[in-house]
């Protein structure tokens, strides 16, 4: 597998969000063997909280006090994480812009819902109307396969699984007039599904590029197509690894 610093250096131009990306990993590893919540739960646990807020500062050297207000409510239990799949940010005042609020629990929330995908029994495809089984997030990344499948790639709890090869999973839109393909020369390997039925996109990859690098580094990697989709106005419907949903 091609390694963060490796890709760094061949595109300079992601070295920033390959540097966060690395510190998103650093954090995740802190929590790996805590016990983060007990089935059912739509948050972490309480007796968890100090661990997860303390890992995330150390990793991505943020002051404690900057996040005190959020790690509060978070053992208060007033944050649900279940929601946040579906855009839903608290309904109470927090001192965060909301874009800054979505990625920070977007970030924190991360090994919450990979505990969930791995504590759950689920199929091994994406619901019909195109949610995650686990989290029911929207996908924003696809990969195509030599036998003509697609499978659909969840950013927030990494469950991947098929779905139907053509359509639009964000509104079940099957086309074809209201579906269009742009691919990018400079990128081999790489495509942007844009729907004009409901105006989001989704990034469509060829799967061999999974031999070389993990779905979550190659949804960096694809940056650009999200400038160039976003652009034209489309939008994505759930945030890259590094929390971030509107490039600009």
């Amino acid at each position: 597998m091609t390694t963060i610093e490796e890709i760094a250096e061949s595109r300079p131009h992601l070295q920033e969000a390959l540097g966060l990306f690395k510190k998103m990993k650093t954090f995740e590893g802190l929590v790996q063997h805590t016990s983060l919540f007990e089935a059912g739960a739509a948050a972490y646990s309480p007796e968890s909280v100090d661990t997860v807020f303390e890992s995330f500062t150390s990793a991505f050297d943020i002051p404690e006090d900057f996040l005190s207000p959020l790690k509060e409510a978070v053992k208060l239990g007033r944050i649900d994480f279940t929601r946040l799949p579906m855009n839903e940010t608290p309904a109470f005042s927090l001192p965060y812009h909301e874009d800054e609020l979505q990625t920070i629990l977007f970030m924190i929330g991360k090994p919450f819902f990979v505990s969930l995908r791995n504590s759950l029994r689920v199929d091994t495809a994406f619901r019909p109307e195109g949610r995650c089984p686990v989290c029911k997030a929207r996908p924003s990344l696809a990969f195509l396969h030599q036998d003509s499948g697609r499978t659909l790639f969840c950013s927030y709890c990494g469950f991947s699984g098929q779905w139907q090869r053509i359509g639009c999973p964000n509104c079940q839109n099957r086309g074809p007039r209201g579906l269009e393909i742009n691919e990018i020369e400079e990128e081999t390997g790489f495509r942007i599904d844009l729907c004009n039925e409901c105006g989001s996109y989704v990034k469509t990859v060829n799967a061999g590029l999974l031999e070389s690098y993990s779905p979550e580094l190659i949804d960096i990697i694809s940056i650009p197509l999200d400038i160039l989709a976003q652009g034209k106005g489309y939008r994505r419907h759930s945030p890259n690894p590094i929390g971030i949903m509107t490039i600009f």
